[in-house]
């Protein structure tokens, strides 16, 4: 029955131009690293040749895993990724230049109308080519070996469809006079850090501390996101975080912020937010926690509390397991509350250098339909309202032949279940209430 869909032959199309790809990269050549020490599993696995019993090694069919022998490894994968060359004048003063390009597709089972996808963002728009992030940075770490003064900083800017999610609601990119429906420009970090022995200080724009996922691409393992990192959270904060690390297991930050997502104060309350967080990991770094909570005033007496919990299990040197909890509150000048919450539950299995799994399962309730809505110029759903509960299952595969090269193929199921009657569905225009999504995107880092 699906068949009848061309959107779901297209997925099939996808698919097959995406393991075309694959296979074409898999053939290149490299040296592959000796160690795999410091991957913070703990019992860290060995990396040797072929022939080393239960080694942790490059080929694929050497040293076991499961499906290794249907995701060989190219024994000569290369570690090193290519770097472009910083200029003299910055390299001579510690600062590091670098970015990547990603770019990707997703094609719905359904054929909307809008071309688009629903609610789901950043891969947004049905069966089109995307230049997700063109990714630039500026890096100097503020690095003082946890005694005496040392400064830093960061600057980031992104150009691509994904720089209208992270750009400040209010000021900033909104002050630039972007024509494109699409395609934008944004600065989501520009900041200077000051460290102090095991003090660091932070002042600026920079992303926030909640949550699992970020905006960077090569730093998540899917190509879309879960609707606690769209909806549930903010994405960047101006102001100040100082940060302290206490000793190897626990480690504090505690700030204040002008608002979540915002750059001006333009409601004239010049209200400053709260940002803090508490992190531990054991002694084995098998398992971490991170709570992490954002309070601020977004308007005349209009309060908001956001907090997200983390917990991250290294199951053995090839698994991991993680598991997060979302729970936001406004309250609004009326006094009317509106709350939304959630649970992500991620699974990640290694099963060569080269190949990674993984599986996403998640539940988000917006209770009162304030959240989740359509956004991008041109989407059918912008500004309506689905009180209730989303849900979505994700799989898919990392593919790295080489440190700088990503590929990573994803299948998504998304369903809604509102509360009480709807006029409006959140997928195909409005007219499901459910979604099967295939994406693949591909990063190149230098």
């Amino acid at each position: 029955m699906f068949l009848k869909h061309e959107a779901w032959k297209l997925a099939l199309a996808g698919a097959f131009l995406c393991g075309t790809a694959v296979q074409a990269l898999a053939q290149s050549g490299g040296v592959y690293p000796t160690s795999l020490a410091g991957n913070g599993f703990g019992d860290q696995a060995a990396c040797g040749g072929c022939g080393t019993t239960g080694a942790y090694d490059a080929c694929g069919t050497c040293g076991g895993g499961w499906f290794s022998d249907w995701l060989p490894c190219d024994p000569c994968r290369s570690d090193t990724p290519y770097e472009l060359p910083t200029p003299s004048f910055l390299a001579c003063r510690g600062i590091d230049f670098g970015g990547w390009i990603e770019a990707g597709a997703a094609v719905v089972a359904n054929r909307p109308v809008d071309r688009y996808n629903g609610v789901v963002t950043f891969a947004d728009r049905n069966a089109e080519p995307q230049l997700n992030q063109l990714w630039f940075f500026l890096d100097k770490p503020a690095q003082n070996q946890g005694s005496g003064w040392a400064w830093g900083g960061h600057v980031d800017f992104l150009y691509g469809t994904d720089a209208r999610f992270t750009q400040a609601v209010d000021g900033l990119e909104s002050d630039w006079n972007q024509t494109q429906r699409f395609y934008q420009a944004a600065l989501p970090q520009f900041y200077l850090d000051i460290a102090y022995n095991d003090w660091l200080l932070r002042m600026g724009h920079f992303y926030t501390i909640l949550g699992y996922e970020v905006v960077q691409a090569p730093k998540n393992f899917f190509y879309t996101h879960a609707y606690t990192m769209q909806y549930g959270e903010p994405f960047t904060h101006t102001g100040l975080l100082l940060s302290r690390k206490l000793n190897d297991q626990w480690a504090f930050s505690v700030g204040a912020h002008r608002g979540n997502d915002q750059f001006d104060d333009t409601d004239g309350q010049d209200a400053l937010g709260f940002l803090g967080g508490v992190n531990w990991t054991s002694r084995n770094e098998r398992l971490a926690l991170a709570f992490a909570l954002s309070a601020d005033e977004f308007g005349p007496q209009t309060q908001r509390v956001i907090f997200s919990t983390v917990a991250t299990w290294n199951i053995s040197s090839r698994s991991q397991y993680v598991f997060q909890w979302d729970w936001g509150n406004a309250e609004d000048a009326r006094g009317v509350d509106s709350q939304w919450y959630g649970i992500n539950q991620y699974f990640f299995y290694t099963i060569n250098p080269c190949w990674k799994f993984g599986t996403r399962v998640e539940w988000f309730r917006d209770s009162d339909g304030t959240r989740v809505t359509g956004i991008g110029d041109g989407n059918r759903l912008a500004g309506a309202s689905f009180p209730g509960d989303f849900y979505e299952i994700s799989v898919g595969l990392n593919w790295s032949p080489r440190a700088n090269i990503l590929v990573r193929p994803e299948l998504r199921w998304d369903w809604y279940e509102p509360e009480g009657s709807v006029a409006t569905l959140p997928y195909d225009s409005g007219d499901r209430d459910d979604q099967f999504l295939f994406g693949c995107d591909f990063i190149l880092k230098f």
